[in-house]
């Protein structure tokens, strides 16, 4: 199977599922991309998310004057990192694959946004300007990719749209997530793809050095790298999450 037929089915299935979560009401489609108990809680995490994981030290060294600053979520799903992004910058455009747009415009609306633009995307593009955006982001996102070469395209996508002195923070699949034999079948690759997971589980998982390799090859400064934590701030430190990061600077 190619790489665009892979892209074609991973959108159908997702889009599927994410339509089939809307209509059983806003609360299920909110807790369909991040397990919230309700409304109230997955605004509340969405700030803490974009707080915490986000807008880390090294991203924020680099983000003088937000407010006059245009930002950039890949899969901005129900919206809720997004909500909180909108508090933050000057305006927030979300790019995703599923076709809710309309039910994210209404929440964000009833949360009092304005400032933001949302985009339904291919899967493996950025429908903007090239150097037009100073910052980009994406949280348990990438780590859904249907192929490596899906993730190149992404990378590729963010250095163009990137301004000259923009960064972006990236999350993506740990290559820990394997299992042992896994990990040492696959490490000189680093990485691997896992075909047919099922909807919101990994289906891709890279190594830290590899994704380093990958975007010094593209020319991209490396900030930083860490880790993800679960229910955030609730988890942190006890509870490591199944992505890791990287910052990076254009």
């Amino acid at each position: 199977m190619n790489q665009s037929s892979d892209l074609i089915r991973h959108r159908k299935k997702y889009s599927q599922a994410i339509k089939a979560s809307k209509e059983k009401g806003m609360v299920a489609f909110q807790a369909w991309f991040n397990q919230s108990k309700d409304i109230p809680e997955s605004i509340k995490r969405g700030y803490w998310d974009l707080t915490f994981h986000i807008l880390t030290p090294a991203v924020c060294k680099h983000l003088n004057n937000p407010e006059e600053k245009i930002a950039l979520e890949i899969g901005y799903g129900g919206g809720r990192i997004l909500n909180a992004a909108c508090s933050y910058f000057k305006q927030v455009i979300g790019i995703d694959i599923h076709e809710e747009k309309n039910t994210v415009v209404k929440f964000l609306a009833s949360q009092g946004k304005n400032n933001f633009k949302l985009l339904t995307t291919s899967g493996c593009s950025i429908d903007v300007a090239s150097d037009n955006l100073d910052f980009i982001y994406s949280f348990i996102v990438l780590q859904h990719l249907p192929n490596y070469e899906n993730l190149i395209s992404y990378l590729k996508e963010i250095y163009r749209c990137l301004r000259v002195g923009g960064v972006a923070q990236l999350y993506f699949g740990k290559f820990s997530k394997l299992n042992p034999l896994e990990q040492v079948r696959f490490f000189w690759k680093g990485y691997q793809e896992i075909p047919f997971a099922p909807v919101n589980q990994t289906s891709l998982v890279v190594r830290v050095a590899k994704m380093k390799q990958v975007c010094r090859q593209l020319c991209f400064k490396i900030l930083s790298t860490g880790t993800s934590y679960k229910n955030v701030p609730d988890g942190y430190k006890k509870i490591k999450g199944g992505q890791n990061f990287i910052t990076l600077l254009k």
